[in-house]
């Protein structure tokens, strides 16, 4: 979320950028909470992305529970 993007060419940074956090992250990410119907289920995960104070919030789009990006990249 603090990231700068430099472009460069030829050796000389030409531009710089800030990337955004997507609105949502699809088929990517396994939902941590073991009764969402997504692990019984051929559906493709689906999280809304939510940026807290000092945080990044996973919701899961089946089970509805929010987690810490932590939470779900560990998982």
């Amino acid at each position: 979320p603090q990231a700068t993007v430099n472009r460069i060419d030829n050796y000389e940074v030409v531009g710089k950028s800030r990337p955004s956090l997507p609105e949502r992250i699809d088929n990517v990410l396994v939902c941590p909470n073991s009764n969402c119907i997504s692990h019984a289920e051929p559906v493709s995960s689906s999280f809304a992305v939510r940026k807290r104070a000092n945080d990044i919030a996973l919701k899961c789009k089946y089970c509805e529970k929010e987690f810490s990006h932590n939470v779900v990249l560990a998982n």
